[in-house]
């Protein structure tokens, strides 16, 4: 069952790592390698339905954006392995002038019940570290 996690700290306003995830929902190829032929087939008041190929499989996501949590859900809808979701949350620093904290969370399962030994930390890590510079850029211009 695959399952990953990262934490990264991240030396940009809050507003503007929020920014970029909100952006990921109908851009995931800037962040997340691999990814092509995205198209919304939803959007309704609160979540976002999306369609897009990643390697040779293609996925389908319901996204809820929760602006006052600074949380990101990524469920899949259909997925011809796996069911499960992915976090994007943001912490934000405990005092002004410290970083906030990016966590990119993944809990995948196979619909079939089997074992699965597909190992995707490599993957949610460099999503992160993708987004992380991206954020620490904009603040820095």
């Amino acid at each position: 069952m695959p399952k990953a996690s990262h934490s990264v700290q991240v030396n940009a306003p809050v507003a503007t790592v929020w920014r970029l995830l909100v952006d990921k929902i109908e851009n995931p190829g800037r962040y997340v390698p691999g990814v092509e032929n995205v198209k919304v087939l939803e959007r309704q008041p609160g979540y976002v339905v999306r369609r897009m190929k990643v390697g040779d499989v293609e996925v389908v996501e319901r996204i809820t954006a929760f602006e006052q949590m600074h949380e990101v859900d990524f469920v899949l809808v259909d997925h011809p392995v796996y069911a499960g979701q992915v976090v994007n949350r943001i912490e934000p620093p405990l005092r002004p002038g410290l970083s906030c904290t990016l966590t990119f969370t993944l809990d995948w399962r196979r619909k079939d019940g089997r074992p699965d030994t597909l190992d995707l930390q490599p993957n949610v890590e460099q999503a992160i570290r993708k987004t992380k510079a991206l954020a620490e850029q904009r603040a820095s211009a």
